[in-house]
């Protein structure tokens, strides 16, 4: 019978073990849960001052979406007109290519002379325009100064 109450100590002492061991783990689990009640107390005042300034923020982007549509719908004319210029581009070369196509070398030269020897005469122009100008600004009067304080003065006359 000593075998028996020996047994139901151990037993006791060992049941005495684990409830202390869980009063630990759970202490530390109501720390811990007290812990993160204030975490996500704080966490909730954020988001509460978070939440207005997001709310409107999305109101702005909103209202930018809004008005990039609006641009965006109003250039889609110019891209129709840039296109249908293409077109009209496309369908003048066309034209091109079905009346000159059949021209020979010796005709097409002869329609294109008139306005190489425009270009030439246009190049001459500007040539001597160029030539006068760069006279014009030579003309001028110059005075020069020497170390042994003469002063000389030079031009041309035009």
């Amino acid at each position: 019978m000593g075998l028996i109450y020996l047994s139901v100590l151990l037993v006791a002492i060992a049941f005495l073990i684990v409830v202390i061991y869980l009063c630990f783990v759970l202490k530390r689990v109501t720390n811990t849960m007290k812990s993160l009640s204030v975490t996500l107390g704080e966490v909730e005042k954020q988001v509460q001052k978070i939440t207005p300034e997001l709310s409107a923020t999305l109101k702005e982007t909103d209202s930018l979406m809004d008005d990039v549509t609006e641009k965006v719908q109003a250039t889609d004319s110019v891209f129709d007109s840039v296109q249908l210029l293409g077109e009209s581009i496309q369908s003048a070369n066309t034209a091109f290519q079905n009346s000159f196509g059949n021209l020979t070398d010796e005709e097409m030269d002869k329609k294109v002379k008139p306005f190489i020897e425009g270009i030439k005469w246009s190049e001459v122009g500007l040539t001597l325009f160029n030539q006068w100008k760069s006279k014009k600004t030579n003309d001028r009067n110059e005075l020069m100064i020497r170390d042994d304080n003469e002063i000389a003065v030079t031009g041309r006359e035009g």
